[in-house]
């Protein structure tokens, strides 16, 4: 199995780096670009390379069942062959729909409501494969999931409706919200994908998500274009791609805790916007502009440092309090989820 997915990583790692020049000339002479809001000159810069990355992560992943043939046959014919599962075909699917709704979400706005409403229903796919037979409960302990509730259907056809789809839409939209600085959101994917799928590999369970092994070797080569100064920006397929990437990951493994635990400075950010939102509305006077708009980008100073009118969200937290560069402000942030990955993966 390692030698397969040492495989698909080289393979979509290739692929992505060898694509991404061109893509990104492509990007900017068909006019998709947007504003870098944090440099002095706010220059434009290619945006929607996720759809490159789901292109190239999905090519190496089609290769799967000649690459297992071609391993079983040159090592050991004893070997079984990696054939896609039904596991691994839920998980394409359901990161797929996300991608798709991200590119077009970024060619023609959805609405508040529909963004709010649709994403519950695309990850169902992961019920005909997730069947959770407990979970464990702070202060109750295991929970058992397999008793019947009524009419043969169990707590546990009650918990795959209602929690994964929820679960997978709200881990991709803390992904998404937690973003904004060159590098930021794709460094951050890399370091959860990279956790989960070595705790997977510890666990001897890796066969149930070998795909995300090819999309960690994508996100890798695009945050070389990615990082700081960035040469491309990922767009919302990009993000939705990386986040329901991660949140399916979660699912299909049941890391119920340990997915929460390591995205605890995304849920962390999340309520700092939500405590944000209350005070706009409680004291527009003082949140919101003269427009009624609040103020969602900071500025940058002559020396590069970057000036936020608060600390509501995560990444303003390190300008407002350490009068930080955008460089150092995602290094700082970086580091934050690697320790937080660290301890979790020790304890979990």
């Amino acid at each position: 199995m390692i030698i397969i997915a040492s495989l698909l990583f080289f393979i979509s790692f290739s692929g992505t780096m060898y694509v991404m020049p061109r893509s990104v000339r492509k990007l900017t002479e068909n006019g998709y670009v947007v504003r870098d809001m944090y440099k002095l000159k706010r220059p434009n810069v290619p945006t929607n390379a996720g759809m490159i990355l789901v292109f190239t992560s999905f090519i190496s992943i089609s290769l799967l069942p000649l690459m297992s043939r071609f391993v079983s046959f040159i090592f050991d014919e004893n070997l079984p062959i990696a054939d896609l599962s039904e596991e691994n075909l839920a998980f394409l699917l359901v990161i797929s729909i996300f991608a798709l709704y991200g590119l077009v979400d970024d060619l023609v706005d959805i609405g508040r409501i529909l963004k709010l409403v649709l994403p519950i229903t695309f990850s169902y796919p992961l019920i005909s494969v997730v069947t959770p037979e407990d979970i464990w409960i702070p202060l109750i302990g295991n929970y058992d999931l397999s008793s019947e509730l009524f009419m043969d259907v169990t707590r546990s056809d009650i918990f795959r409706v209602i929690i994964i789809p929820i679960y997978v839409m709200v881990v991709a939209n803390l992904v998404n919200m937690h973003s904004g600085y060159n590098g930021l959101q794709s460094g951050l994917s890399l370091i959860l994908v990279f956790t989960l799928l070595l705790k997977s590999y510890q666990d001897g369970i890796l066969d149930r998500i070998i795909p995300a092994v090819s999309i960690l070797g994508a996100i890798v080569a695009f945050f070389i274009y990615n990082k700081y100064p960035s040469k491309v920006f990922e767009g919302n397929i990009g993000s939705l791609f990386f986040g329901s990437t991660i949140g399916a990951i979660i699912v299909i493994q049941e890391y119920w805790w340990f997915g929460f635990f390591i995205l605890i400075p995304h849920t962390f950010n999340f309520l700092l916007w939500v405590i944000w939102l209350f005070l706009m509305r409680s004291n527009p006077d003082k949140y919101l502009d003269k427009t009624g708009n609040h103020t969602k980008f900071g500025r940058v100073g002559d020396d590069g440092i970057l000036i936020v009118p608060n600390f509501l969200t995560l990444k303003w937290i390190p300008n407002y309090y350490f009068g930080l560069n955008e460089r150092n402000t995602v290094f700082a942030l970086h580091g934050l989820t690697l320790v937080v990955c660290l301890i979790g993966y020790l304890i979990f």
